[in-house]
Order: structure tokens, then C-alpha cells, then sequence
């Protein structure tokens, strides 16, 4: 419980902006003397770390004169919650703040979201959070008091955290969520949130790792077809900020599917890529927020030309989608790799849908790239260039994205 008043007492004193950073480097060095050890210990480390990180990268994202007392409240409620659930050991504990994690993200919607769309956008999640995980709870409480074997509920747990990440199909509340979430909801929604579901299936995966591998097989063609079909979608798709969530989807249905063959380098791949995954999705929704401050708008068709006036933004938006093509030195290289690897391991006939999937992922990112910053600007007015504040936090979501790809053993699974 040491670490949880420690987390408390980072949130009473975080509201100032000094003492907030303070505190980050603080429980960074904390946990990393605390928890580093193999197995379960070793993904509690890499996604604390990558929440610590991302949450000051929220921090940076805001303007000083708009960093109001609730605000930053918020971004605490977010972090506590988020290292509650990672690094519980009891699956109750893991449950609580797998909830409650939604709650700062749901006030953050409500609160500064962009349209009046936002209600039926927090609704929305809120519904498919509650409706799959309530069955969640129920099961927890029976296997725990030894009521039912994890072979009945096996299928419980798996619905629960599919949601999360989430799988084709139950989708819909994370697209609305990212669109009406101001840059830093979408920050942490596609940065740690996701990856919920991919350290839910971690954590079962060692009470019921022969059972989830059993009853998977179909998941894992599911997942992988669902991830072409949204591919075809992405070239559909006029809002820039619906398109990265998509992107999103894509990469974790990949994750979903190389985390169920229950491999040794299904699991190392799962973990490069939900981390690369993290910075690399939160960078461009950082940077998709700052063009919007300025174009006030998401549109495709509205956001062209922007090599011309913002030539440093382009070299950002060239950084990230080369990121999320998964171009070397890229984390997502490493990712992807083992979990192609591993899914045709598993069986040889998936290479087809693979195929489709990478050539249709890397087409919409250079789409998304060539669309917004070739053409004629046509905005007929001027604004200020990037300033160092913005710089910064894009080169801190770029640096260990590509700097951790030279020593994988720091992320590997076993």
C-alpha cells in the first residue's frame, strides 16, 4: 500500500506544475527499483512507465494559462486509477480501477470535448464499458470464493477485455470517444487505454493460459480479418482525427490476435507493439490537435497544403506516420515482426489476410500523410509557426519510440 499513498500524495501536491514534474521522475525511479523482475512483474513496469510518461506528455500538450485546477485534477484521477490497475496483484483491486479509469476520461469528455455530440459519445462508452464488464465482476467474485472453475468463465473474461482494446465489432464506442475528446483524452485513450485489454489478457494468461489458447481459435482470424475490413474503411474517411483512431483499432486487433497464439514472441510482440503503438497513436493525436487550434477544423479536405505554412508540423506528421507504417528504427517494427512471425507459425494460411493488412496499413498512413500536407492551402490567414513547447512534446513521444527498438531485452516478455 506503500505505492498507492505514494500515488495519493503525488495528487494532493500535482496541481502545481513544478512539483507535477517532481513527482513524475520521483515514481519513475520508484518503480523502477520496485517492480523490475520477470513475467507479470516486468508488463506492470513497462505500462506503469508508460503511463507516467504519457500523462506528463498530457501536461506539456496544455498551454500554461489554460492549465485550470479541475483540469489537472483530471489527469491525476487518470494516473491514480491507471496505477491501480496495473499494479494491483488481486483481481478485485484490477477491477476497480479498470472501471474507474473511465470516469476522469468520461468528465474529461464532458467537460472540454469540442461539440455537443460529446454526451452521446460518453454515453456510449460508458454503456459498452458497463454492459461487458458487469459479467466480469460476477466472475471474479465466483472464482475467487471457489464457486466455478476458470474453464466456465474463461469466455467472460475474454469479452471483457476485447472491448478494451477493443475488437471489430465493439468498436464503435472508441471512434465517437476519440472525436469528441479534446487532443489529451485522445492522448491517454489511445495511449494507455487500449492497453487494458492487452494486460487483462496478460494477467489471466497466467491462470488460464491453455484455456484462452483453446477457446481462441477463432478470435484470432476474426481480429485479423476485422483489422483489413477497417483498413478499406480508413480510405473512407474525411476526418483525420477518425482515421488515426481507426488506425488504432488496426494495430490492436494485430496485438489481439499475436497476444491469444499464448507464444513466448506472440507476447514479446505484443508488448513492442503496444508500446510503440502508445507513443506513436499519442503523437499524432497531439499533432493532429495542434493543427485543429489552428485550422479549427479535422477535415482532410480543409488541411491541405500545410507543408507551406507550417513546414516543421510536416516533418512531425512525416515522423509519426512513418511510425505507425511501422519504418525502421521504429518500435512498431519490432512489434510487427514477432507477430507476423507468430501468427504464421500458428498456421500458414493466415499470410494472405497479413498480406492485405500490412499493404492497406501502410497505404492510409501515407494517404493521411499526402492529403494533408501536399496541395493548396486554402485558409486565407496566418498563424504562428510551432512553438518550442510543441516541439518538445513531439520530440518526446518520438525519441523512445525509436530509441527503445536498440535494446529489446528491456521489453521482452521472458
Amino acid at each position: 500500500m506503500l505505492e498507492v499513498m505514494f500515488i495519493g500524495a503525488f495528487v494532493v501536491v500535482g496541481m502545481n506544475w513544478t512539483l507535477t514534474l517532481n513527482f513524475l521522475c520521483l515514481m519513475f525511479i520508484f518503480f523502477l527499483l520496485e517492480v523490475y523482475d520477470d513475467g507479470v512483474y516486468l508488463v506492470k513496469l513497462i505500462m506503469i512507465l508508460l503511463s507516467l510518461w504519457l500523462v506528463m506528455m498530457m501536461f506539456f500538450s496544455v498551454e500554461f494559462n489554460e492549465q485550470k485546477f479541475v483540469l489537472k485534477l483530471m489527469f491525476m484521477m487518470v494516473l491514480y486509477f491507471l496505477e491501480v490497475v496495473f499494479y494491483s496483484d488481486s483481481l478485485i483491486m484490477f477491477y476497480i480501477g479498470f472501471e474507474a479509469s473511465v470516469i476522469p476520461i468520461l468528465l474529461i469528455i464532458f467537460g472540454w470535448g469540442y461539440q455537443p455530440d460529446r454526451l452521446e459519445a460518453g454515453f456510449y462508452m460508458i454503456m459498452y464499458t458497463v454492459f461487458f464488464s458487469l459479467p466480469l465482476l460476477l466472475s471474479i467474485f465466483l472464482w475467487e470464493f471457489m464457486l466455478i472453475s476458470m474453464n466456465s468463465i474463461i469466455l467472460v473474461f475474454l469479452l471483457a477485455f476485447l472491448v478494451k482494446f477493443p475488437l471489430f465489432g465493439l468498436h464503435l464506442w472508441l471512434t465517437r470517444a476519440h472525436v469528441e475528446a479534446p487532443v489529451y483524452g485522445s492522448m491517454i485513450l489511445a495511449g494507455v487505454m487500449l492497453k487494458l485489454g492487452g494486460y487483462g489478457l496478460f494477467k489471466i494468461s497466467f491462470l488460464g493460459g491453455d484455456l484462452i489458447l483453446f477457446s481462441s481459435e477463432w478470435l484470432i482470424v476474426y481480429s485479423i480479418f476485422g483489422g483489413v475490413i477497417l483498413s478499406m474503411i480508413c480510405f473512407m474517411q474525411s476526418d483525420m482525427k477518425v482515421l488515426i483512431a481507426y488506425s488504432s483499432i488496426i494495430h490492436m486487433s494485430l496485438v489481439l490476435s499475436g497476444i491469444l497464439t499464448m507464444s513466448e514472441l506472440g507476447m514479446n510482440g505484443g508488448i513492442y507493439m503496444m508500446v510503440g503503438h502508445g507513443l506513436c497513436s499519442s503523437g499524432l493525436f497531439c499533432m493532429l490537435g495542434f493543427v485543429y487550434n489552428r485550422t479549427n477544423s479535422r477535415s482532410i479536405y480543409v488541411n491541405k497544403g500545410l507543408l507551406t505554412v507550417l513546414p516543421v508540423g510536416s516533418l512531425w506528421w512525416f515522423m509519426f506516420c512513418m511510425g505507425n507504417i511501422s519504418f525502421p528504427p521504429s518500435l512498431n517494427l519490432a512489434g510487427e515482426l514477432c507477430l507476423f512471425i507468430t501468427l504464421v507459425g500458428w498456421d500458414s494460411l493466415i499470410v494472405f489476410l497479413l498480406i492485405f493488412l500490412s499493404f492497406l496499413s501502410s497505404m492510409y498512413s501515407i494517404y493521411l500523410y499526402s492529403f494533408s500536407q501536399h496541395g493548396l492551402f486554402c485558409k486565407n490567414y496566418s498563424f504562428n509557426s510551432f512553438s518550442l513547447r510543441e516541439s518538445l512534446v513531439m520530440f518526446l513521444h518520438w525519441i523512445p519510440l525509436n530509441v527503445l527498438m536498440l535494446d529489446l531485452s528491456f521489453l521482452s516478455f521472458y
